[in-house]
């Protein structure tokens, strides 16, 4: 299976996002996904970013997503 890659730099998490709690963060966003693409959404984290790899075929529901949540 395709993954795509995408990455958000955690300065930029919208306000309803609390940056200060990353695991919190990723375990909201890796359940989010997982439920709109209908496919497992890993989501990691280090010091600058947050790492999710979506399957390529169901990216436009994670983007789809993501911009729901203001994220991008």
């Amino acid at each position: 299976m395709e993954t795509t890659t995408i990455r958000i730099a955690i300065r930029d998490l919208p306000d309803q996002f609390d940056a200060s709690r990353i695991p919190v963060v990723l375990d909201v966003l890796a359940r989010v996904l997982s439920e709109e693409t209908g496919a497992e959404v890993p989501a990691y984290a280090d010091s600058m970013t947050i790492t999710i790899h979506v399957p390529t075929a169901r990216l436009l529901a994670a983007a789809t997503a993501l911009r729901d949540m203001r994220i991008i």
